[in-house]
């Protein structure tokens, strides 16, 4: 009988443990289950989200150094912008329709005044005529220059000549004789002596003025 009540006995004990195994397999089981099943997918996505955030954030960086490279540019363009305004100062401002520049037009006029060039005797008796006239004629340089072309007919002693020649070359402003306010390059000259014996000479000058650029049309 004791061996009997012995032996159930231990096989109570095998069952017992048999089925404590079995709770803590079946037990530790759902967890396993959730961290494969729930964790692990979120731990993928939790990685591609940082490499997502760390390109958006080398985006980002990059973006802001194109756009202090563009700030930097801009001011680089103001900056030259304003020099170039500073350096095309002494050009003129041409009137295109009429191939003139009026106002170097009107300063040569002034100094053919002042230094006492009269028209020559053929062209004293025309209406409108004037010893500084534009003929209509315009040339283009490289870089966007044009000029126009001035021509000077005038009678007059060679020494007042003379110092209306030297003047036009800078056609400085009054009371600033070192600044020159615009770009005359002289073309060609010629003189020609009174027939009649006097002393005044008939001179013939050709001049082209630089314009300012059309910078609506070509930029700067």
């Amino acid at each position: 009988m004791a061996d009997k009540a012995s032996s159930g006995s231990g096989g109570d004990w095998t069952a017992g443990i048999v089925a404590i195994f079995a709770a803590l397999l079946l037990g530790s089981a759902a967890p396993i289950g959730l961290y494969f099943g729930l964790y692990k997918p979120k731990v993928a996505d939790r990685i591609a989200a940082e490499e997502k955030k760390s390109k958006l954030m080398l985006d980002m960086d990059l973006m802001l150094k194109r756009s202090e490279r563009v700030t930097t540019l801009e001011n680089e363009g103001d900056a030259m912008s304003e020099r170039v305004k500073a350096q095309e100062a002494p050009f003129a401002e041409p009137d295109v329709e009429r191939l003139d520049v009026p106002e170097v037009r009107a300063a040569l006029l002034r100094l053919a005044e002042k230094h006492h060039l009269a028209l020559r005797p053929e062209r004293q008796q025309q209406l409108g005529a004037e010893v500084v006239y534009a003929p209509g004629i315009r040339i283009r340089f490289a870089k966007g220059l044009m000029a126009t072309k001035l021509t000077i007919e005038a009678l007059a002693y060679f020494h007042d000549f003379g110092r209306f020649v030297t003047q036009m070359e800078t056609l400085a402003q009054e009371g600033n004789e070192t600044s020159p306010k615009y770009i005359i390059i002289p073309e060609e000259l010629t003189c020609t002596g009174d027939t009649n014996g006097g002393s005044k000479h008939v001179f013939v000058m050709s001049v082209y003025v630089i314009e300012r650029r059309d910078v609506d049309s070509i930029g700067r």
